[in-house]
């Protein structure tokens, strides 16, 4: 066989075995909020074939770290305690042990004991020589060893037959040269420099088995694997003095070393149930690994999506099983727009592509797309079993080339016959056949995914319905409440004037109507603003230059308000900005109450920053369609003011809150703000912290029109 189909073959391979106790104790630990790093650093380095995964996952092109990662713990630290958990368990619900009944001849207990013993050895004599990182041996004499793993799992057949005709070790590396055109040594080192190690660690590992008289001549790298490899072997005290050549320690302190090292290998196997004299009960086996699955289900991935806030969330987590469990590195998804009958394209904001793929759109119309067939049909669609004759959709097309991969996998994401997506895989045959092996796990997967969107779409629907009613119910008060009050005022103001003018211009009861009448416009004036709450005036839209409108606002509000309060005010803008169509008036209006707002809520002077920015992710081309979405803008004025408090913060658009005292207050100025944003068909929010600050988010359409009816 040669080398090169060798290694294109384990290029594939999506799984490598490992120890069920391991996973059981790692599972536990994860799960208990006490535990720490270093405990889970810990669990872990005790497993060469886990450490290879995740050493195998964090150096992913994919993933892009600021520094290399050359020890466990720094990995841990990395991917984080979820992370770690959504590997240890999710890999083992699939295949587990398949490798041992494979080939019942290899010893995994004993395979376990040299490679952790040697990775224990590695460190010590690190430490002993004050290397600034002896995790980095450690992590070189775990895994020295692995590419045997990943050979008989493969291989399965071919490493039987080498097992039965070798005895020794050096006769087992001479029949996998001669059965693979590599061997343990080559494929271990391969896999280092894959997950892209020290260079000179993937050396050390790559020259293990040469001669002492070759190894006196190489780097210290080299020397001290090759040390540790030697001291973890069977009566290794015995012929402890042929290895002093390469070393300035001690034998009695290398001795020492080895014992030490064989004490702790001992501790561990005997807290993790491990019986290195006797071969593993399959029927406990069995078990053990039924416990695991049991295990996988409930905690992992689908546990955290039950967490997630928001539909990114979701998502992520999502994208991070599929990247644990079946070794896909990429997802795209497509989720439902049903007010515009579109989808629209979302990924990790890590993945190269990720603008791209947040600024396409597919249009259901479009039944060529698999995309569409999927989430109309509710079923998985496979580009790959596609017949000839059926050519694929443009956007399919591009979508595989953006992916970077042979073909599409199509999931439909869906609860209760409610349809909210597809996920999107990229995929060749082999893992598409992985994919329909395990379909009732990524059933799992796509229906979690579907609850967790659904609800939370539906909270935020929710929320956002009962606040819309309130606010319909107050406009519908307030219009009652005026048209009943302004008969009565019109009259007393007439009875008043006549009043006025049957008295002499000296009587002292003019001063009296003058007051009354004083008070009945400062009514009229409360009605105007609650007529302005209720039914706000908005003109005709036109094309409106968002960034001319601010700075000019802005520059007379300085002169007004500002600067008297010893206020300093900035403006940044966005150029990419295009004119919206909107009312020029309405959004001067909300510009100013919320400037002003913001001014009166700071005695002693502050900052106000006003930004404008495109939202280009909010930008949608239509694929196979020469049709664009033109997105939205945003509008942010922020300050650094006391804050709100949480409690006004729930009722802040509703007519009559305030934050501000006195009796000129009427505590509908946000009300109208939030009125009038409405009614030019945009969003506004509030994020605000205490002692920090607060800002006002306003969102507008590009393009949009006056409602009907206003």
């Amino acid at each position: 066989m040669a080398q090169k189909n060798v290694f294109e073959k384990i290029k594939q391979s999506n799984n490598l075995p490992r120890l069920p106790q391991v996973m059981l104790k790692l599972i536990k630990a994860c799960n208990n909020e006490k535990t720490s790093i270093e405990e889970l650093t810990g669990i872990i380095s005790t497993d060469p074939s886990l450490t290879s995964r995740l050493i195998q996952i964090i150096g992913s092109p994919y993933i892009n770290l600021p520094k290399a990662v050359n020890s466990i713990k720094t990995a841990v630290v990395y991917l984080g305690i979820d992370t770690i958990r959504n590997i240890a368990i999710s890999t083992s619900a699939m295949h587990f042990f398949k490798f041992s009944k494979a080939v019942p001849e290899f010893d995994i207990g004993r395979f376990w004991y040299h490679s952790y013993k040697c990775g224990v050895v590695a460190r010590k004599v690190a430490q002993e020589n004050n290397y600034s990182n002896p995790d980095e041996f450690f992590l070189a004499g775990l895994l020295h060893d692995i590419g045997r793993l990943v050979l008989l799992q493969n291989f399965p057949d071919d490493y039987k037959a080498i097992l039965k005709t070798s005895s020794s070790e050096k006769q087992v590396l001479a029949a996998e040269w001669e059965m693979f055109d590599a061997d343990t040594p080559q494929v271990s080192a391969w896999f280092f420099s894959q997950w892209n190690l020290n260079p000179l660690i993937s050396d050390a590992v790559l020259f293990i088995n040469e001669s002492i008289e070759q190894i006196e001549g190489a780097l210290s790298h080299v020397k001290i694997v090759f040390i540790s490899n030697f001291l973890a072997g069977q009566d290794a005290l015995e012929k402890i003095s042929d290895i002093i050549s390469l070393t300035d320690i001690p034998q009695a302190r290398l001795e020492q070393i080895a014992i030490d090292a064989e004490k702790e290998v001992l501790e561990i196997s005997k807290s993790l149930g491990i019986k290195l004299d006797e071969a593993q009960d399959t029927i406990y086996e069995d078990s053990l690994t039924s416990k695991i699955k049991d295990l996988s289900l409930f905690y992992g991935t689908l546990q955290n999506l039950l967490y997630a806030k928001d539909i990114k969330t979701v998502l992520d987590i999502a994208h991070n099983g599929f990247k644990i469990i079946f070794n896909i590195p990429r997802v795209f998804y497509f989720l439902l727009d049903e007010k515009k009958n579109i989808l629209t394209g979302f990924c990790n904001n890590n993945d190269k592509s990720h603008k791209i793929i947040k600024s396409i759109a597919l249009p259901l119309s479009n039944r060529s797309s698999l995309l569409v067939k999927c989430i109309k049909e509710q079923k998985v669609q496979n580009s790959l079993k596609t017949k000839a004759k059926e050519k694929l959709a443009i956007s399919d097309t591009q979508i595989i080339r953006l992916l970077e991969a042979k073909g599409l996998y199509c999931i439909p994401i869906y609860s209760s016959e409610k349809s909210s997506g597809v996920m999107v895989l990229g995929v060749d045959e082999t893992t598409a056949k992985s994919l329909e092996d395990n379909k009732g796990l990524v059933n799992l997967f796509s229906k979690q995914t579907g609850v967790c969107i659904q609800s939370i779409r539906f909270y935020n629907e929710y929320a956002v319905n009962i606040h819309e009613k309130k606010m319909e119910a107050y406009a519908t008060l307030t219009d009652k409440v005026i048209h009943e009050i302004n008969n009565p005022i019109s009259i007393i103001k007439n009875y008043i004037e006549t009043l006025g003018l049957k008295l002499p211009d000296k009587h002292p009861a003019q001063d009296e109507l003058l007051v009354i009448g004083e008070e009945m416009n400062r009514v009229a004036s409360l009605l105007d603003k609650l007529r302005s709450f209720s039914r706000p005036k908005i003109d005709g839209f036109e094309p409106v230059d968002i960034n001319q409108l601010c700075q000019g606002i802005l520059e007379i509000l300085k002169k007004s308000i500002l600067l008297p309060r010893k206020i300093e005010a900035s403006i940044s803008i966005d150029p990419e900005i295009p004119k919206i169509k909107t009312d020029p008036n309405g959004l001067k209006q909300v510009f100013i109450n919320l400037v002003k707002n913001a001014a009166e809520a700071m005695d002693k002077g502050g900052k106000i920053a006003i930004t404008t920015r495109f939202l280009s992710e909010s930008a949608k081309i239509m694929i196979d369609e020469k049709k664009r979405i033109p997105g939205s803008i945003e509008i942010v004025i922020s300050d650094n003011g006391p804050g709100i408090e949480e409690k006004i913060k729930e009722t802040l658009f509703e007519p009559y809150t305030t934050t501000k005292t006195g009796a000129a207050n009427s505590g509908l100025g946000l009300s109208i703000v939030h009125s009038i944003v409405k009614e030019l068909n945009g969003n506004i929010a509030c994020k605000t912290k205490q002692g920090k600050g607060t800002s006002f988010i306003i969102t507008l359409p590009v393009s949009s029109s006056k409602k009907l009816g206003v």
